[in-house]
Formats: C-alpha cells, structure tokens, sequence
C-alpha cells in the first residue's frame, strides 16, 4: 500500500497504471516540464512521484482555475505542456526553454505580496528528507495524518514523500471536516496529525479529555500562546517545524514550552538570526553555501533554537518602537470575549504607523473594556489604537493571514465610513 485518501487505499498498481497512461500522454509534449491543474489529489500525487522517479519538473496550479487562465500561467512559467484535469487532457505548449535538472514548481505565500513561483531541485527535496527523518527520529509506528494541502511543500513533503520515504503508509485527509478527521485520529494507535494551528486547535476543542493525541506537528504560522498551551495539554507529542518556500523545512521542535520556539537547523543547514529576545534580526538560512532571506524576524535563545519574533514586513514601528504582532495577539487571546484576534499595521499621520486588531468572539466589546484590558496586560505602545469585530477573519485560499491586506481592506473601509 503506497497511501490511503480519506478511507480509500492506493496500492503501487494502481499509481503505476496512471504512470502508463502518462507516458503515453507525455509524447504529444516536447519538454519535461509541466503545469498541473486538477481537482483529483490520486491524480496529483501521481503525477509528482512520476516526476520525482523522471526528472520531470512539475506546477501545481489552483484547481478551481479556469482553463484559458492555467494555459496562461503555464505559458508565464516556461511549461511544456498543461495537464488539465488528468493526463489524458493534456496541452502542448510552445517549447521556451532549455532543458535543465527537474524541479517541484510551487508558489510563495502571497502573505506579504504577490504570489511568486520557487523552484528547488528533487535532489535538495532529498536533502532535505533525510535531515528532516533524523531530526524528528519517528519510531516505525508512527503514522502521518495529513489534514492540509498537499501542492504545499509542508503536506506535500514533510506530510507525505517524507513517509513513503520512510516506508509508512500516509493517511491523507481532504475536505476539513473536524469531526471525520477525529475518528480518523482515534482509529490510529499513533496518529501524527500534520494541520494548520486554527484547524488543530478547532480539533483539540472537540477531543475527548483523558486520552491524550499521540502526536501533532505545526507550521505556517504561531498559534497564539492560549490555542498552544491547549493543544500542549491534550497531546503525548508536540512538533513545531519551520522554514520557507525557497528552502523548505529547516528546522524542526519537539515539544517545544513556548509557541515562538521553532527549534534546532535541520543538519543541512544553518541559521542566522538575531542575538537575544530586545535584539531580533532578519532569520538567514545558510544552505550550500548560499544565505535565504526569510523576511521573518528572530533571533537565537542559549540553545541555539529558533525564536520567531514575526514577519520583517509585519513589525509595527510607532513614535520608534518596534511592535511585533504575536506579542500583542498572545496578550489580547487571554480576554474572555475574544476568540481569535490578528494584530496589524495603520498608518498614522502622528506617529507613523499605529497598531490595529481585528478579533471575533461572541459580540462585540466596549471600547472602555478593552482599554482597560490592554492596560493591564500590554505596554502603552502596543495599545491597538483601532478594534475591529468580526464573525470571521478574512483568510488567503492556503488558510493563512495576510496582514498587508487586512491593512488594505480596514483603511479603505474606514475612507468610505465603513463601521
């Protein structure tokens, strides 16, 4: 058995029937390097162990694009072909480039801008498999549950080619059911749950007490203190791994006491940050000689982890001190009424920038109580100057939080006299 989707297994024999029809459908397409657009994650995952066994170089395209529009993004990204759907309906593009090592084609988060594509090489993705596997030292039981996307490198590397590597059986999980997923989990003897924090904090709240989850790994953002020290409580097992698209995951914490602590360099790497907690600096990944911007801000405890402060762009500079957004979520989360709660940047004509926050919970909160609130808990620059209630916060297609456009969206709306 090769992986199971949702309650359906996959044996070799049936991948490799798709692998035969491929081959066939590759000799329309001049090149190897293609654009994936489809809906059929068996479909997908196919395709890329396909080209990680070829050399191949491979895209994955949101599947819900429109067909003209994947033509064009496969054309941008030099592609020799589109498949759309499934092998069978495969596009020849124009030859555009030279042939060259294969590549996995994916996308940056688009947290801070536009969405940029990133190559890395299936002999880095090696690389990195093999460090991840001695980082995380799993014993053979283990078995991945991967409940989030598998075209991102964190499902798609960490979650499943890192356990086909390591000869397990991936459980992959599609759709974000909560209540599914959790007899999924109960079935497993040692369940290792790869999720976003929202969706394994939504987990954790409906998980019976007294039997504690086997396992749980993050990544993508840090949960608030109050979802960590739940899902800490209701886990035999907690994981945080860190990276970024150009790099992939380079390093990795096992039961780390404090979300912000993102552990150790995977061994193939090295990392650069700032000197202690009143210092942080720009996070540089050292890697074959070359250093990666991470844009995120950080700096190294007396262990030599990883401490994630935020993102560069993120950092709220007011009448010149330095905010960093998780600061001020972690001490907002501990208000009965609020929810979930994301700190971000406006500007301000007086002092620069000034911080705001938008937050759900159950109704609205007073002015006055969140004053006083902030007064007891946060130093008079990391007041939000601005409260903003919502049902829901306003998320990227890939579940993460995009500060730049809350910022965007609440300025522009306060222009037009929005509430």
């Amino acid at each position: 058995m090769l992986f199971y989707l949702n309650d359906r297994p996959y044996d070799r024999a049936i991948i490799e029937t798709r692998w035969r029809h491929l081959t066939r459908a590759l000799s329309a397409v001049s090149g190897r390097r293609l654009a994936v657009c489809t809906h059929d994650s068996v479909e997908w995952l196919a395709l890329v162990l396909y080209a990680r066994k070829q050399g191949l170089s491979i895209a994955p395209l949101p599947p819900d694009t429109p067909r003209a529009t994947a033509l064009e993004k496969a054309r941008a990204l030099h592609c020799d072909g589109l498949i759309w759907q499934s092998a069978e309906q495969i596009h020849p593009l124009e030859r555009r480039g030279e042939a060259r090592e294969g590549t996995l084609i994916q996308f940056s988060s688009g947290t801070t801008g536009e969405a940029k594509p990133i190559e890395r090489t299936w002999s880095d993705i090696d690389t990195e498999i093999t460090h991840y596997h001695q980082a995380l030292d799993l014993p053979p039981e283990v078995v991945p549950v991967v409940a989030c996307s598998i075209s991102h490198s964190y499902g798609l590397i960490c979650g499943v080619l890192a356990a086909l590597d390591r000869g397990v059986v991936p459980r992959i999980v599609t759709g974000w059911n909560p209540k599914y997923l959790l007899k999924m989990l109960r079935a497993e003897s040692r369940p290792l749950l790869y999720s976003s924090p929202t969706f394994i904090r939504t987990l954790m709240m409906l998980w019976p007490p007294g039997e504690p989850l086997y396992g749980v790994m993050t990544s993508g953002s840090v949960m608030p203190e109050a979802w960590f020290d739940e899902v800490r409580g209701k886990t035999e097992n907690l994981w945080q791994q860190y990276g970024c698209s150009e790099a992939g995951c380079v390093a990795v914490a096992r039961q780390p006491e404090r979300a912000d602590i993102m552990g150790m360099p995977l061994g193939h790497c090295a990392l650069q940050a700032g000197p202690g907690p009143d210092e942080p600096e720009e996070v540089l990944v050292v890697q074959q000689g070359q250093r990666i911007v991470t844009g995120d801000a950080g700096y190294l405890d007396d262990q030599g982890r990883l401490r994630f402060c935020g993102r560069m762009d993120d950092t709220i500079i007011t009448a010149g001190f330095n905010v960093y957004p998780h600061e001020v979520e972690n001490a907002l989360m501990r208000h009965a009424g609020i929810r979930e709660v994301v700190v971000f940047k406006q500007p301000d004509p007086l002092a620069g920038e000034r911080v705001a926050a938008v937050y759900t919970g159950t109704a609205a909160l007073s002015d006055a109580d969140l004053r006083a609130f902030c007064r007891q808990h946060l130093a008079s620059h990391q007041w939000p100057s601005r409260f903003y209630h919502r049902e829901r916060i306003p998320r990227l297609p890939s579940g993460k939080v995009s500060r730049r456009q809350l910022a965007e969206q609440f300025t522009a709306d306060a222009a037009q006299g929005v509430a």
